[in-house]
C-alpha cells in the first residue's frame, strides 16, 4: 500500500506538533506504517516551517526510511505527489492531511475500497472529544479523485484534527494519563510512549534527570536527557522536550517545552508552548519574543569560531614563528615546561586546550594563537572556569555555563562587577554564550581595558530573571 501525508497551506508547521515527546509526522510514520503502507510521500512547501520538518525526518534514519520527501511551491494533487516520488501510476493511495492522525488497523476497509475511492470518517476518543474534531483520510482508487460516487464510512477506530499545538497537547495529556493506550501490545490502536512511566501519569526519558525536591504533576512527560532542578513545579499537562532544563523554582501548567530550551530560574508560564528566546500562547498563537536568555534560553555548546579569526590567527603563527623558536630556545634553558594542556566543557565534546605554563609571554601567545587556528578558541573569549560548582547553583546552569566560547583575550572581568558572587558569574557566563557578536565583544574589551586602568568597576550586563506569566 502506497501513502501520501498531505500538506495543509493553513498548518505548514503541522507534522513538528508535540504528541507525548514526539512530533505529529513521526506518529502518522508510525500509524501507517503499522497498517502496512510501506511507502510513504511527504509534500513539503518551500517555506521555514516545511523546510523544519524535513529536516526532522533526515535526522531520524528509523523512520526517515522509505520516505519521499515532494517540495513544491504549489498545491500539487495527490495524484501529482505521487508521481514525484516515483509510485506507480493507478495503485490506490491512502491520502492523510498532515493535521489528521489516527489509530487502529485500517487494512479491511482499504482492501474492499471501491476503485472509485473512499473516504473514511475518523471520531476521536472520548478522552479528548470536546476538545478535537473527527479526523478525514481518503483512499484513492483508480478513479477521479472527485468523483462524486465516493462515499464516506466510519473508521473502525479513533482519528483526531490537530489545528493547533492547543489540540496536541490536549492529545498528548490523554495519552500520559492512560485515556489513550500507549501499549505497544495494542498495535495501530496506541500511540506509543517513548519513555518510563515513574509514577502514574509521569513519563521521563532516557537519561532525564528530574530532582528529587521537584514537584510534578501529572500528566508530564520528560524527554530524553531532560533536566527538571530542584523546587520546579511542573504540570498539569506538561510536555518537555529532549535536552531542555526547567531550572529551580520555576512553575509550568499546560505547556510544550521545545528541544534543547532553557526555562529560566523562578519564571512562571502556563498554557504556552516556549522555544528559546519565544513564548506562544496557545489559545490564540500571539508570540512573545523573550530577550533575556535568563528567562528562556538555548541550550548548546559554544559557537564554533569564524573562518576569518582562524585565517588571522594562522596568519600571525606565520610572522611570530622565530619569536616562538627564540620562546622556546629560551624556555629550554631555563628549564620550564612548553605548555599544560586542560580539557574544557564544550559540544558535542570536550576540548584539549593549551594554557601556557612557560611564563615566558611571547611563547605561551603563540601556544594559544594555535588553539586559534585550531578552532579549538576564539580570539576573544572567556578563560576556563576553575571554581567549581558554587552553592545554589543547579548542575544544569553549571554545565551550560561551562560549555561557553574560550578566548585568546579574556574579557571575564568585563562581564560582571569585581565583587559579584561566584553563581552570578556564572550567570554572566551563560548569557555572554548567547549574546555572543563582536559589538558585546568590542564593549567587553573597553570595559576590561577601563577596570584595568582603575578607572571604575566593570559594569554588569546581567541582571536578574524577572518571572513571567502568559495567563
Amino acid at each position: 500500500m502506497y501513502a501520501i501525508i498531505a500538506r495543509v497551506a493553513e498548518s505548514p508547521d503541522a507534522g513538528l506538533f508535540s504528541i507525548a515527546g514526539r512530533p505529529l509526522v513521526s506518529r502518522q510514520l508510525q500509524w501507517l506504517r503499522e497498517i502496512q503502507c510501506r511507502r510513504v510521500a511527504v509534500q513539503i512547501g518551500a517555506d521555514a516551517a516545511s523546510m523544519a520538518v524535513a529536516a526532522w525526518l533526515s535526522e531520524h534514519d528509523a523512520l526517515g526510511a522509505d520516505v519521499a520527501l515532494v517540495l513544491a511551491a504549489a498545491p500539487l494533487s495527490p495524484r501529482g505527489v505521487a508521481r514525484r516520488a516515483g509510485f506507480p501510476d493507478g495503485v490506490p493511495l491512502v491520502v492523510v492531511p498532515a493535521t489528521v492522525l489516527g489509530g487502529g488497523d485500517l487494512a479491511p476497509l482499504l482492501a474492499a475500497a471501491p476503485p472509485h475511492g473512499l473516504t473514511i470518517r475518523l471520531d476521536p476518543p472520548e478522552a479528548v472529544a470536546a476538545r478535537v474534531e473527527p479526523g478525514v483520510v481518503r483512499v484513492l482508487g483508480q478513479g477521479d479523485a472527485g468523483d462524486p460516487r465516493v462515499e464516506e464510512v466510519v473508521g473502525p477506530s479513533w482519528g483526531a484534527l490537530i489545528r493547533s499545538q492547543a489540540d496536541a497537547l490536549a492529545l498528548s495529556a490523554a495519552v500520559l494519563s492512560g485515556r489513550i493506550s500507549s501499549d505497544p501490545a495494542d498495535g495501530p490502536r496506541a500511540i506509543i510512549v517513548h519513555a518510563a512511566e515513574r509514577s502514574p501519569g509521569v513519563w521521563a526519558g532516557r537519561g532525564a534527570l528530574i530532582a528529587r525536591t521537584a514537584e510534578l504533576t501529572p500528566p508530564v512527560f520528560v524527554g530524553a536527557r531532560a533536566v527538571v532542578c530542584s523546587g520546579a513545579r511542573v504540570g498539569p499537562s506538561v510536555v518537555i522536550g529532549g535536552d531542555a532544563v526547567v531550572e529551580s523554582g520555576a512553575a509550568l501548567s499546560h505547556a510544550v517545552v521545545h528541544d534543547d530550551t532553557i526555562v529560566g530560574v523562578g519564571v512562571s508560564f502556563s498554557h504556552v508552548e516556549l522555544a528559546p528566546h519565544r513564548a506562544v500562547r496557545l489559545a490564540d498563537r500571539a508570540r512573545l519574543d523573550v530577550h533575556d536568555a535568563l528567562v528562556l534560553g538555548q541550550r548548546g555548546g559554544a559557537p564554533a569560531p569564524g573562518l576569518v579569526a582562524r585565517a588571522l590567527a594562522l596568519a600571525l603563527l606565520v610572522l611570530l614563528a622565530p619569536l616562538g623558536a627564540l620562546a622556546s630556545l629560551a624556555s629550554y634553558l631555563l628549564g620550564r615546561g612548553a605548555a599544560a594542556r586542560v580539557e574544557v566543557p564544550a559540544a558535542p565534546a570536550p576540548i584539549a586546550l593549551v594554557e601556557g605554563a612557560t611564563g615566558i609571554a611571547p611563547l605561551d601567545a603563540v601556544l594559544r594563537l594555535w588553539d586559534v587556528a585550531l578552532g579549538r578558541r576564539f580570539l576573544v573569549g572567556l578563560s576556563p572556569w576553575k571554581e567549581g560548582r558554587p552553592e545554589g547553583a543547579s548542575d544544569a546552569l553549571l554545565s551550560d555555563a561551562l560549555a561557553v566560547p574560550y578566548g585568546l583575550v579574556t574579557i571575564d572581568a568585563g562581564l560582571t562587577h569585581p565583587g559579584a558572587d561566584a553563581e552570578t558569574r556564572l550567570r554572566a557566563r551563560l548569557w555572554y554564550a548567547r549574546q555572543k557578536g563582536w559589538l558585546v565583544d568590542a564593549a567587553l574589551v573597553l570595559r576590561c581595558l577601563v577596570c584595568a586602568l582603575g578607572r571604575g568597576p566593570a559594569a554588569a550586563p546581567v541582571r536578574p530573571a524577572p518571572a513571567v506569566e502568559i495567563p
